[in-house]
């Protein structure tokens, strides 16, 4: 075999037909799709957990919120909004 398909027919060769007509059919990149904004999300919320630490921190030594704003801003910036910022301090510094 050695990669090279040499049977028209026969397990190898139906199991080759059906990879090329899922991708194909558009149904990989769609799945593909599906699977980055999933990973997307994982992602966020893991950086959102990681952003929650940070103001316990800055809370737990006596950081005020708006240093919390600022240090968030400045590290997750780029991921999180501003409004996520804001309502991440709110709501450990209640």
């Amino acid at each position: 075999m050695n990669g090279i398909i040499n049977h028209p027919e026969g397990y190898i060769a139906s199991l080759q037909k059906d990879v090329d007509h899922y991708v194909n059919s558009g149904k990989w990149v769609e799945d593909m799709d599906k699977l980055e904004y999933e990973m997307n999300e994982v992602a966020k919320k893991v950086k959102i957990e990681d952003a929650k630490k940070l103001v316990l921190t800055i809370k737990r030594m006596d950081g005020t919120k708006d240093t919390a704003l600022q240090e968030l801003t400045n590290s997750y910036g780029e991921t999180l909004n501003r409004d996520e910022i804001i309502k991440l301090v709110h709501k450990v510094y209640q």
